[in-house]
């Protein structure tokens, strides 16, 4: 991968006049966008060699800042003098791209900041993802910058670029075949072969791009404080990112809160749904959730749209920008969707699609049809503005797109084009760039689906800066991310309590029993049925036919899904009933798992009536707690539906978790069902999530709580929590 020239260090460096810059040294984003100077270490004098490539795309790009290739091995490379160390150099360095093996490029970040070169970018791989002796060398590199302060961006980095000053210092080879067009997008990608993904992509709907970082193993730059650093880059007005994983989360929400502050809209590709997250949970909660989940709540919780849909990276950015403007200029964009068609097949494709995202379809309002009417344009009186009949012709459609677009209750305007835009693109999409371009910035935004493979067209609609979409899915969910956009949540100031500490730390084992998770329940201000703990040994209390039906449950932190073991009896009518109950489950527990270990009994009243939810708190490796509320007994994981924010959580977003969840609308009080006490659910939702700031509470959750009638409260009937290991 990287350049495979034996170049020895000790040759390479020397002491020269580097060290004289070090005081000069600018701020990181010029550092790795608009330095002063740049090494190539390793730069091959084969342009067609992928050490060979950054020279090149330097040249042709026109970088007008001094470029010095090191190669001790030779006089010139590719035609220009070669140095055979930075002690030849005169002038300052900001940036060295190092082209050599693993373990040479190690010594040579070292020489660099020996050299007081302030930023350095390794293209090798061979590093954390390459086991053992990968970490130790990935390892060995952090030292170095440890020691030094010297920042490296990768290792495995297919390098950076500015489009806008010609700094396309990469390795990646679509460069070969594209000469970057100056954009309005900053690309930051765990991947480097996904830059020119995008740029091949991008170029064939006329959509082009500000700057390129190709982030690799992230040992020390990071994708967070690169964002954050690009966020004053004048030329990008919105980032792209391409992750694989999320390792660094609170530098992330930092360069998202500056991005906003900033106007600046991040749309984020990742990677990784994985089962992970559900193998290693123990409680309902985190086999329901999983990683995925948590991940989506991150973003969401950061304002960072966060899509499913490749091409969505492309058509998103721009949308988002119109929506923005139109706000700006006309007060506020409904959320709808307003379907203009040429083709009825294709309409009702974009609508069942946009419908499933949860976007309203919705047609002109009476006025805007009886205008359209009264210049002889029938448009229907559906949903759908539907033209396939009233004769395509320049005029008619734009009337029709002008009067959609002016149209004050449209949201997006979505323009579905079918087979003319392929036969005829110039004029099938020309009534539609001249009603926008007339229109101005009062316009509603705008995003046309290209029902059939229409190049031309796509390409002419991004000339004219109107995005055009290539799927239906990918248009339906652009539309919904670009009118569901929020900025970032603050995260509420949490107040602990000694009581709750003190209730964790009491627990004997990592896995607390259902009386010890109780406890700590109590602390917290949720309610829990009457509760009677009988020890092993201890006779049963005198219990009187008043205190009938009840519950019977083994305690024991081995069993933490008690149904599965036969440990929990449920609806127990009397004292020899309750009895019977007791030996049957000690003798199904110690079938399901001998060597559990059975603390006693815990008896609970029986609640009558109310609705099952489960509220569950883990702690997710990438971003750290979240809260879900999802409904609840033990089909909770068949049907995965769920809210999850990241913990904790305010009132507020309680109640908006509630309205979440499709399988609590019988609590909301659908179609005249009763309303369920939503208030106190809400407040169990927060109290729960507090945990949060324990940081020893690994998850906790109660399945069920019962949520009973409108001002009746809830109960939490089963319970549990794991804390770490000490």
């Amino acid at each position: 991968m990287a350049g495979r020239s034996a170049l020895a260090a000790a040759a390479i460096w020397g002491h020269g006049n580097m060290a004289a810059h070090a005081k000069e040294i600018p701020a990181l984003l010029d550092c790795l966008l608009n330095p002063r100077g740049v090494a190539l270490i390793g730069a091959s004098d084969d342009a067609g060699k992928v050490s060979g490539r950054p020279l090149r795309f330097l040249r042709e790009n026109g970088f007008a800042a001094p470029v010095y290739p090191i190669n001790p091995r030779r006089s010139t490379v590719q035609g220009e003098r070669a140095y055979g160390s930075l002690g030849e150099i005169e002038g300052p360095i900001d940036h060295a791209y190092i082209l050599l093996d693993s373990d040479a490029a190690i010594d040579a970040v070292a020489m660099c900041a020996e050299a007081g070169v302030p930023t350095a970018t390794v293209l090798a791989d061979g590093f954390a993802e390459a086991g053992q002796i990968g970490l130790d060398r990935q390892a060995r590199l952090l030292d170095i910058v440890g020691r030094s302060g010297i920042r490296v961006l990768g290792p495995n980095s297919m390098g950076a670029i500015d489009v806008h000053n010609g700094f396309v210092c990469t390795v990646n080879a679509a460069l070969a075949r594209i000469k970057p067009k100056p954009g309005r997008f900053a690309v930051l990608s765990q991947s480097g072969t996904i830059l020119g993904a995008l740029l091949s992509r991008g170029e064939a709907r006329k959509m082009h791009f500000s700057a390129f970082v190709s982030l690799g193993n992230e040992a020390d730059l990071d994708v967070g404080e690169i964002g954050e650093a690009l966020v004053d880059h004048a030329e990008s007005e919105g980032f792209i990112l391409f992750l694989e994983s999320i390792r660094h989360p609170e530098r992330i929400a930092r360069f998202a809160a500056a991005a906003h502050a900033r106007g600046k809209p991040i749309i984020a590709y990742k990677l990784g749904r994985s089962g992970l997250g559900q193998e290693l949970a123990i409680s309902h909660t985190g086999a329901v959730v999983g990683s995925d989940a948590a991940a989506d709540a991150f973003f969401d919780h950061h304002g960072i749209y966060r899509v499913d849909q490749f091409e969505s990276l492309l058509e998103l950015p721009l949308l988002n920008l119109a929506v923005e403007r139109a706000r700006k200029t006309r007060g506020s964009v409904p959320a709808v969707a307003t379907v203009v068609t040429a083709t009825g097949g294709g309409g009702a494709l974009v609508a069942d699609r946009l419908a499933a995202q949860g976007v309203e379809v919705r047609g002109l309002d009476p006025t805007s049809r009886a205008s359209l009417q009264a210049r002889g344009i029938k448009v229907g009186s559906g949903p759908l503005i539907d033209v396939s009949l009233a004769g395509a012709n320049y005029d008619m459609m734009k009337t029709v797109f002008r009067e959609v677009i002016s149209d004050t209750a449209s949201g997006i305007a979505v323009v579905v084009l079918g087979s003319s835009a392929n036969a005829s693109p110039a004029l099938t999409v020309a009534p539609i760039i001249d009603a926008v371009r007339e229109a101005g910035e009062s316009a509603a935004p705008v995003i046309v689906f290209l029902v059939p493979d229409a190049g031309e067209a796509m390409e002419r609609l991004g000339a004219a800066g109107i995005v055009a979409s290539r799927s239906p899915e990918t248009c339906a969910e652009t539309v919904a991310l670009a009118l569901n956009a929020h900025p970032p949540r603050c995260a509420p100031a949490i107040v602990t309590s000694s009581e709750t500490a003190a209730a964790v730390a009491r627990a004997k084992g990592p896995v607390l029993s259902e009386a010890e998770a109780g406890e700590v329940l109590k602390t917290l201000g949720i309610a829990r049925p009457k509760t009677t703990v009988v020890p092993n040994g201890a006779p049963l209390p005198q219990f009187g036919p008043a205190d009938f039906p009840v519950a019977a449950k083994l305690i024991s932190p081995d069993l933490p899904h008690k149904t599965e073991a036969g440990a929990v009896t449920l609806s127990i009518t009397d004292r020899e009933a309750l009895e019977v109950a007791i030996e049957r489950m000690r003798a199904s527990a110690a079938a399901f798992d001998p060597s559990a270990s059975i603390e006693g009994v815990l008896v609970q009243s029986m609640v009558a009536g109310g609705t099952e939810v489960m509220i569950g708190l883990t702690r997710d490796p990438s971003v750290g707690a979240t809260i879900s509320l999802s409904p609840g007994g033990v089909l909770a994981e068949l049907y995965r539906d769920h809210d999850t924010r990241l913990a904790p959580v305010i009132y507020d977003e309680a109640l908006a978790m509630i309205e979440g969840v499709r399988g609590l609308a019988s609590i909301r009080g659908y179609r005249g069902m009763p309303r369920g006490d939503l208030e106190a659910l809400a407040s169990a939702i927060v109290n729960l999530s507090t945990l949060a700031a324990y940081e020893n509470v690994v998850e906790a959750e109660i399945n069920p709580l019962i949520v009973k009638g409108d001002g009746d409260g809830v109960v939490a009937i089963d319970c549990l929590l794991r804390k770490s290991e000490p």
